[in-house]
């Protein structure tokens, strides 16, 4: 088995797991619109293609010496996890349908590049994020690996990675799923924004 075809089947289980990057995608599809969500989506790609730059230039092994660098990462990641699930929640609860998380001030569609941004932090607020790609890495690549062979492992990354959100993002972005959500979007956001808030406890507490 190729190292770039093993790679591709590692990262797709990892795409797949429900997280922070999907709930994100989906809130910008049925919030926002299809275009909004595919830029979400790009965020999170780059994010991810940092991440994973990252790991390969051997950053996992600075944060190994210098744990409270990792330490201040990841509370700053969960703060802003825990900020954008305290968001959500306050959508949920109040009497508008219309309010969201995205909305500020009356205006219901943010600039794509807002939601880009937002993606791209959404992702970057994981810094285990580094830890997994240098496992992946270790597993899938020599170290005595070419740089056209690394730079095809980040390209295969990034693009499964888009591809993927592309695709949650097509999907939760239709008229009829737009529908049902719209029926319980209040459950949703709270549902939503609590995931959000645990996962950002989980940065900030666990040590491990």
């Amino acid at each position: 088995m190729s190292p770039l075809f093993s790679l591709a089947i590692i990262h797709f289980f990892a795409l797949i797991s429900p997280g922070p990057d999907f709930l994100f995608v989906t809130q910008s599809a049925v919030r926002q619109s299809r275009i909004h969500a595919l830029f979400a989506a790009l965020g999170i790609s780059l994010s991810i293609l940092v991440w994973a730059i990252c790991a390969m230039s051997g950053l996992h092994y600075l944060f190994q010496k210098m744990a409270w660098l990792q330490t201040i990462m990841m509370i700053l990641g969960g703060v802003y996890l825990i900020y954008l699930g305290i968001q959500l929640c306050k959508s949920g609860l109040t009497k508008s349908v219309a309010a969201s998380v995205y909305v500020t001030k009356g205006i219901v569609k943010k600039k794509y590049s807002s939601l880009l941004i937002q993606g791209f932090l959404t992702n970057m607020a994981n810094p285990k994020a580094l830890v997994y790609f240098s496992s992946v890495f270790a597993l899938a690549m020599n170290s005595d690996a070419t740089l056209i062979q690394q730079s095809s492992l980040l390209m295969l990354i990034f693009v499964e990675s888009l591809i993927w959100f592309a695709i949650v993002a097509f999907i939760f972005s239709a008229k009829q799923v737009n529908t049902i959500y719209q029926k319980i979007s209040k459950k949703i956001d709270l549902i939503t924004g609590s995931i959000f808030i645990s996962f950002g406890c989980f940065l900030i507490f666990n040590r491990d």
